[in-house]
């Protein structure tokens, strides 16, 4: 990616003369890598100039990354204290309505962000895949939380777990390009582990 002016917070041109540099091996160090360049993903086109500072990777890191390690951490907690192994139910078919909404936003996401990185939006990809994250935390698990805590492995319970697995899955691959040292982490602990 070739990236326009990066300016500072305010919108001026980062020099060290004005003394509004920010030290890129601070931010990796604080934010990290992903968080970095999901900013610029997110921010504008890769073309055009970017504001940037510290606070908004740290607000970006927040809004996505977060979110996305929040659902994620969620489904590893409650799968680990059922001992629910995926493997095990791979051709389960869910009948719950949510699961199939998710299902079908996933799709509609795997299509949608295929499309936008065949013309180079990247912009647009992250935005999508951005909306799709917090559509999943905030609708998805937050509605259907109380599917996961059952005391018992019954069939509405395991399509929950097979649903929530899946899209993990999947959303770890579609966001390996943008945020690849996340995504492999959830991948590897999901599909490898």
């Amino acid at each position: 990616i070739v990236l326009g002016h990066v300016l500072d917070s305010k919108g001026l041109k980062m020099s060290k003369h004005l003394g509004n540099v920010v030290d890129p091996f601070e931010v990796l160090n604080s934010a990290g890598a992903d968080a970095t360049r999901w900013h610029f993903y997110t921010t504008s086109a890769p073309w055009l100039p970017t504001r940037f500072s510290t606070k908004d990777v740290e607000e970006t890191q927040r809004k996505f990354l977060s979110t996305l390690w929040n659902v994620y951490s969620f489904y590893v907690l409650y799968a680990e204290i059922d001992k629910f192994n995926p493997l095990e139910y791979a051709n389960f078919k869910s009948d719950n309505i949510m699961d199939k909404w998710i299902i079908s936003k996933l799709n509609t996401l795997v299509k949608e962000v295929d499309e936008k990185l065949e013309k180079y939006d990247i912009t647009g990809a992250a935005l999508q895949i951005d909306e799709f994250t917090d559509s999943l935390s905030n609708w998805y698990v937050r509605t259907n939380r109380e599917r996961f805590w059952g005391e018992t492995l019954t069939n509405d319970k395991i399509a929950a777990y097979t649903t929530l697995y899946r899209v993990l899955v999947n959303l770890s691959q579609i966001a390996a390009p943008f945020v690849p040292f996340m995504a492999d982490e959830i991948y590897q602990n999901l599909v490898a582990g």
